[in-house]
Order: structure tokens, then sequence, then C-alpha cells
């Protein structure tokens, strides 16, 4: 009897060695087609995570750090130093928060934390701030790269004049809407993570609680009403000064929230019809294309704060 337990134990552990060693081999194959198809990283956590709650957080990110060694081995040292920034941390994250049973809020919110500092901590790492991107030696490089590639084409003065111009009107709007552009994609990248670690542990035969589906996205109307509010005041105070830029980026924000609302109706009505998960992922692709689809999309948002459209059914 003995025997035969050590037996099974010693098949258990090679398992585990073999989910391991298939978790490092995914790693690498991950990160090779990521070169091609940057989006592809944002798996590249969830992984994982998932191994974290089944084996234990020292042993995966024990893999992960080696991982990281191996990526800066074979592409550049650089490489390997980004993916353990911004991931290292989101895994330690995520692991703690959902093996303490955090509400699904706050893990979700965590996440978002965790990858938006990872990235200002990179950034600051490779000397880039606010200073920096300001200067105008780097404005001056941007528009001496577009004037050369204007020249070589044979465009006109008159012409690379106006390209140059536009370059650097839109990359001081990038700088100023920056935050909002960050804590946008931070969010995203959250709910995708963790959404991820909820699916493939569902698929494992473990439960645990997770963000909700894209159709059933519900924003809280106070987060809403409190943004409108504080660009009420400030527009009542005539934006003191440095205050235009937080109310840009409020706003930018606050129509992004409305804009998945939107969204989530839309997505809500189309699975309640049956359609195909093709189509509705073209749907949606469109929907990101066309400013109009936008603009509608924030309008059923804006509605749905006052009519729950998911009530009413099809």
């Amino acid at each position: 009897m003995v025997k035969y337990v050590g037996g099974v134990d010693s098949l258990e552990d090679k398992k585990n060695y073999g989910d391991l060693l298939m978790l490092a081999i995914k790693s690498i194959l991950l990160a090779l087609c990521g070169v091609v198809f940057p989006f592809l990283y944002i798996f590249f956590p969830s992984m994982y995570i998932v191994e974290s709650i089944k084996e234990g957080i020292l042993k995966i990110m024990g893999i992960f750090i080696g991982v990281c060694v191996l990526l800066g081995a074979i592409f550049n040292p650089i490489d390997g130093f980004v993916v353990f920034t911004i991931f290292g941390p989101l895994i330690l994250v995520f692991h703690y928060m959902i093996t303490s049973r955090r509400s699904r809020t706050h893990i979700f919110i965590a996440g978002a934390i965790s990858f938006f500092a990872s990235v200002i901590v990179l950034l600051v790492s490779f000397g880039i701030n606010s200073e920096v991107l300001n200067s105008k030696k780097t404005l001056e490089g941007l528009i001496n790269i577009y004037t050369n590639i204007g020249s070589e084409v044979g465009l006109a003065d008159t012409e690379i004049f106006d390209i140059t111009s536009r370059v650097s009107n839109l990359y001081y709007t990038f700088l100023q809407m920056a935050p909002s552009y960050l804590i946008i994609s931070s969010l995203v990248f959250s709910y995708i993570v963790y959404i991820s670690v909820v699916r493939t542990m569902f698929a494992k035969g473990r439960i645990i609680i997770g963000p909700p589906s894209l159709e059933f996205i519900k924003i809280p109307k106070e987060v809403i009403f409190l943004g409108f509010a504080t660009i009420g005041v400030l527009y009542l105070l005539k934006f003191p000064q440095g205050t235009e830029i937080i109310y840009k980026n409020l706003l930018f924000i606050l129509l992004f929230l409305l804009f998945v609302e939107g969204l989530a109706i839309i997505k809500f009505f189309m699975t309640s019809m049956k359609i195909s998960r093709f189509l509705q992922t073209i749907i949606i692709i469109v929907s990101l294309t066309f400013p109009f689809l936008q603009m509608l999309f924030i309008f059923l948002g804006a509605v749905d704060l006052f009519i729950d459209f998911r009530k009413i059914g099809v």
C-alpha cells in the first residue's frame, strides 16, 4: 500500500514538472510570436497567474524570472527587463488578491494600478519623464525624422511644413492626453488578464470569482456623475491654471466608460438574438473604427444610466 501511494505521488510530481516545463516553453513561444504580434503579450501574465494558484507563487515566479533571463539572452537584456518589470508585479498582485479571496472589484482595480505603476517605473528607469518628453530637442528630433522622409519621397517644402506642423500638434496632444491613455490601457489590460484567468481556471474545473463578461458590464452611476460634477466645477471656476489638462483627460475617461457601457448593451442584445460570435466580433471592431458608431455607443451608455436597457430585454 505504501509503495502504491509513493507511485501515485511520483506520477503526480512528474505531471507537475511537465506542466511547469510546458509553461516555460509556451512562454518562450509566445514571446517569439510577440515580436511580430505584440498584442499577444497580453496573454503572457494570465498563464503564470493560473499556474501560481495551482502550484504556488514561489515556484512559478522562479520559472518566470528564468524565462525573463532567457528572453534577455535570446533577444536583448532590455526585452527581458521590460517583461519582468511589467508582468512580474502584476502576477504577484493577482495571485495575492485571488488567493486571499478579495472582491472582484478590488482585484480588478489592484491589477490596473499594478500595470499603471509598472509602466511609470519602466519609463522612469529609461530616463523618460515629462521634462524629456516636453523638451524642444525631442520635438526637433521627431520633426527631423518626418522632414527627412518627406525629402526622400520628393515632397515640396510646403507639404513637408504641413506634415511637420501636424506631427507637432499631434505630439503635444498626445502628451496632454497620455495620462488618460495609460489609465484606460491599464483598466483594459487588467480586465482582459483577470477574465482570462477566470475562464482558464473554470476550464480546469476550479471556479473563482471574476469580472462580468462584456455584455453584463455596468459602470457605477456614481463614478460617471462624480466625474461630470468635477468637470462642471472646473467649468464654473473657468478652468484655473493647470486644470485644463485634467479636464481633457477626465472627460476622455468618462466618454470611454460611457462607450464601454453602450458597447455592453449592444453586446447583450446581440447575444440575446443569438448572433454568431464572429459577427459580434466584426461589429465590435467596426465600432472602434467609425467615430459615428462610437458616438452612438456613448449616447446609449449615457441613456442607460437612467434606463436599464438590459432589464427591458429583446
